[in-house]
């Protein structure tokens, strides 16, 4: 064989392997994904209040996606940075997206019981207290102030150091079965009160049924000072 035949197929591997390395080059950084969520994750919980700290799942290193020059991301629907949740991400050119997995974990103070607090129980200020807790574990949510349970009465019995949660405390009744109460109707351009009975118990805010002097019953929704309105 020439030394010419010899340096042609020795000059084509080398161009084939510089192809390769070029395209290789072109791929999509998983990193560079990993730190685009993790700064779009703490900048949308910047206002949190306590400690966020924030776990970013790094994408499978087997994937293949064309390098991106503005990477685009989004909290898809029904996702909330609170707990575990994925971030959306994706790009335009070329034409890909995909779900990152992450962690926000939040630590800080939260209400709960200075001392046992028996079933029916009206709350007040020396039965509650702050403690350091990590909040994500609870969807639902907790009490981090006390004005926020003051004054609710405990659903059922409460351990020491067991965190208020809003399924253990019930809003204090506004109106109260057989309570005479005053019956306000609005509607446009007009505004009448009168008397009648209260047929149940209700909380601010909540729909109760009252009895007026003529018999009739009619539903409204309870406010304070025992006052029932009813909108037209």
């Amino acid at each position: 064989m020439s030394v010419r035949k010899l340096i042609i197929p020795i000059a084509a591997s080398f161009l084939f392997l510089a192809s390769v390395t070029a395209f290789a080059g072109e791929w999509q950084s998983m990193d560079e994904i990993t730190m685009t969520v993790e700064r779009f994750v703490r900048e949308k919980t910047a206002d949190i209040a306590g400690e966020v700290a924030v776990s970013v799942t790094r994408p499978d290193a087997r994937l293949r996606l064309g390098k991106c020059g503005k990477l685009e991301t989004w909290l898809p629907n029904g996702n909330r940075l609170w707990g575990r949740a994925s971030v959306g991400v994706r790009c335009q050119v070329p034409a890909w997206s995909l779900y990152v997995p992450v962690m926000v974990k939040v630590t800080g103070n939260a209400l709960v019981a200075a001392r046992p607090i028996s079933s029916g129980q009206i709350l007040e200020a020396q039965d509650v207290q702050l403690q350091l807790r990590e909040l994500t574990q609870f969807p639902g949510g907790l009490f981090t102030k006390p004005e926020q349970v003051i004054g609710k009465s405990a659903a059922t019995s409460i351990k020491t150091d067991s965190l208020l949660r809003a399924e253990l405390l019930r809003s204090p009744l506004a109106i109260k079965q057989g309570q005479q109460v005053i019956l306000v109707a609005q509607g446009a351009g007009f505004k009448v009160s009168s008397e009648g009975q209260a047929m149940g118990n209700a909380a601010i805010g909540q729909v109760v049924s009252v009895k007026t002097r003529s018999g009739q019953t009619i539903k409204g929704i309870a406010k304070g000072d025992g006052v029932v309105e009813v909108y037209f």
